[in-house]
């Protein structure tokens, strides 16, 4: 999926000054600039370095970014001198580079109507390549504008000076224009797909070749951009309304090619009419990625889903904020990220209206209250693992969410691995019976104590609530609730600091029994190497044997346990089975296909991969783990969640976390994050 970056012709707002035109962009929500004029006598093809440095500062205090250097060169006719022409591009490479713009837009050069196109070529050719072999040799990307009455105003024509310019020169795709040169926009745009760097958005009547909304002409903008989607990449969709004669205009474009199709008088101030092209731009973008999603805690596992989006895994969903009360944690977005907002707080994230949805991925303790904070401002919200560090804090969560018509999701992406899903299929559909045991040692976890060391809020009770069974084994504790059932009672031994140095468990042996008699084991520990990762459920007429996550073997027995041991009269008998190898279909999302489903499930309807609400599950089995191992008793569940309360208090209380790690968890714990 493409990833779009909103930019602007700022000028078109009917503001002279760089102020102004900054002030409109950021009211109707557009982070990056397109700069061409600036009132009716200064433009940027005679912006001197001296008035860049001054906009340049201006556009940095005001956090605002130059997308592209809306050049005018290449529209002069082709019979005029091309010298003073290029003396004059050379000093806009400088404006450029002081502006830090990636791009200069340029055309190639107009002809009367009696000119041959073709007597031209080569000249036309020779003057285009000076320009963009001057701006590569500086660090620049020109990129030609197709165009009403120049050499590129069909895509035959632009894709004859693209290829002559051997990969240097890119195209920006104006949809409007080339319906003013009556071409058939689908079929310039797969002509020069391959070529095409950013878009101008804006559309056209071809009819009377008058400029519109974009989505409410005849240049198919929308279907255009579903085709580009597939590009999977970064791109600049530059507004340029057209929508109302704007002062300096004049200066911009040739004796009466514009003005006359634009609409003098359909809007009643430039304010109204920029804001009418946005909006448009912004339905159009809707249409194709309607969610506008955010992330909270720019720590691994939100850049992890930040990259996910810009590597087109996500579809439905666009990013358009991050979160994070670390100031450091922001640089990597503001890098690689450049069209995002960014806030210093969930709080100013949840309430700016900047989106529809957001991930939680916030240290621990945070995800409840952060849920309900963003459910209560009409948000829908998936949370990372753990559900919380407490039931009785996740219980409260999820009374909330039910009273809530907003989706909630539980970021559990092991469930969409492929081997897991058919472990479930094949319990589930009682074809061998019922389980008599569940066998998991998953200790591959394996950490040193650098790991530990390396954020304050790790390994410790105020931090992160927990250690190998909040941090590295939640999703395995709810594969094992998810495919086998929750169990009645637990009896657990959480061995704290036993392989480092740490307060948190580092080190778990779990014994559970279940309504039905059957029984389960649970080992994991972040202090074993090589470690292991073998599931085995026993039933009554088959085991299930699963290997590091990646292969089923299935012992399928011609006979169950249960009437073979009641009738077989040799008391050494064994029984005999087919050792099977199990297929499955392939496929593993992990963490994107949680993002989808849930982006399908606000629009469609369709299942999510883990409702909300069922995170409290494997936390249950966590928490009756830590409440045996504490208490030296086998406990049922669900368990006393007070007394629990009042454990985890005591050891939080006692944590050896220092005072200034204590005041960054706080701040999480009380919505700041």
């Amino acid at each position: 999926m493409a990833h779009y970056i909103f930019s602007a012709f700022c000028d078109e707002a009917g503001e002279a000054s760089i102020g102004g035109q900054m002030a409109a962009c950021k009211k109707n929500g557009i982070t990056h600039m397109e700069l061409r004029g600036f009132g009716k006598s200064l433009n940027i093809n005679n912006l001197t370095a001296e008035q860049a440095q001054q906009m340049k500062a201006e556009i940095d205090a005001e956090g605002m970014k130059v997308s592209s250097i809306g050049s005018g060169y290449g529209k002069i006719n082709i019979k005029e001198s091309f010298d003073a022409h290029f003396e004059a591009f050379k000093n806009t490479v400088e404006v450029a580079k002081i502006l830090e713009a990636k791009y200069i837009r340029m055309f190639s050069f107009y002809f009367g109507e009696d000119d041959c196109h073709e007597k031209y070529k080569d000249e036309v050719i020779r003057r285009v390549k000076a320009m963009v072999d001057y701006a590569d040799a500086n660090g620049l990307i020109c990129c030609h504008e197709n165009e009403k009455g120049i050499y590129g105003d069909t895509a035959e024509r632009c894709l004859e000076i693209l290829e002559a310019c051997a990969g240097k020169l890119r195209a920006v795709f104006d949809p409007a224009n080339f319906v003013q040169c009556g071409v058939d926009t689908l079929k310039a745009y797969d002509l020069l797909e391959d070529y095409i760097e950013y878009f101008h958005i804006k559309d056209a009547l071809y009819e009377n070749a008058e400029v519109v909304p974009a989505g409410q002409g005849d240049g198919n903008v929308e279907e255009i951009l579903r085709k580009y989607d597939k590009h999977k990449k970064v791109t600049v969709l530059s507004l340029e309304p057209h929508l109302k004669v704007f002062e300096g205009l004049s200066n911009l474009e040739a004796e009466g090619e514009s003005s006359r199709e634009m609409k003098v008088n359909a809007y009643g101030s430039h304010a109204e009419s920029f804001k009418a092209a946005a909006d448009a731009m912004y339905d159009v973008v809707n249409k194709i990625h309607p969610i506008r999603f955010g992330i909270i805690g720019m720590g691994n596992m939100g850049t992890s889903h930040a990259k996910s989006f810009t590597a087109g895994k996500i579809r439905g969903m666009r990013l358009t904020a991050v979160a994070d009360i670390q100031p450091e944690k922001l640089v990597w977005s503001k890098e690689n990220l450049p069209w995002v907002k960014r806030f210093t707080s969930a709080t100013e994230l949840i309430e700016s209206k900047e989106v529809d949805a957001v991930i939680i991925c916030t240290p621990h303790y945070a995800h409840p209250e952060l849920v309900i904070e963003c459910l209560r401002n009409g948000l829908d919200v998936v949370s990372e693992k753990p559900a919380g560090v407490y039931t009785k804090q996740v219980r409260e969560m999820n009374d909330f969410a039910n009273n809530q018509d907003k989706t909630f999701a539980m970021m559990f992406n092991q469930r969409t691995n492929c081997v897991y899903r058919k472990i479930k299929e094949m319990v589930d559909s009682k074809a061998y019976g019922e389980i008599r045991r569940v066998n998991w040692i998953i200790t591959d976890w394996y950490r040193t104590q650098a790991y530990y060391n390396s954020g304050g809020w790790r390994a410790t009770w105020v931090g992160e609530g927990g250690g190998v069974l909040l941090n590295q084994s939640p999703h395995q504790l709810d594969l094992w609730q998810w495919i086998c059932g929750m169990p009645s009672k637990i009896r657990a031994f959480c061995h704290e600091g036993k392989w480092h140095d740490v307060e948190i468990e580092d080190d778990v042996t779990i014994y559970a029994e279940y309504p039905n008699g059957a029984t389960g084991v649970f080992i994991t520990t972040t202090g074993d190497y090589p470690g292991s990762n073998r599931l085995e459920i026993t039933m009554e007429k088959a085991k299930i044997v699963c290997e590091k996550g990646e292969k089923i073997t299935l012992y399928e027995l011609e006979e169950s346990l249960t009437e073979n041991i009641a009738t077989c009269e040799n008391g050494f008998a064994s029984i005999a089975y087919k050792e099977i190898e199990v297929e499955t279909d392939g496929i593993n999302d992990q963490h994107p296909g949680v993002l989808n489903a849930f982006a399908d499930h606000i629009l469609y309807g369709t299942p999510l991969v883990a409702e909300g609400t069922e995170g409290i599950n494997g936390l249950m089995i966590s928490n009756a783990a830590h409440y045996s191992s504490w208490t030296g008793e086998t406990v049922s569940l669900p368990i006393d969640e007070d007394k629990f309360y009042e454990l985890l208090m005591a050891k939080v209380a006692s944590s050896k976390a220092k005072e200034d790690i204590v005041s960054v968890v706080n701040e999480d714990m009380s919505s700041t994050y």
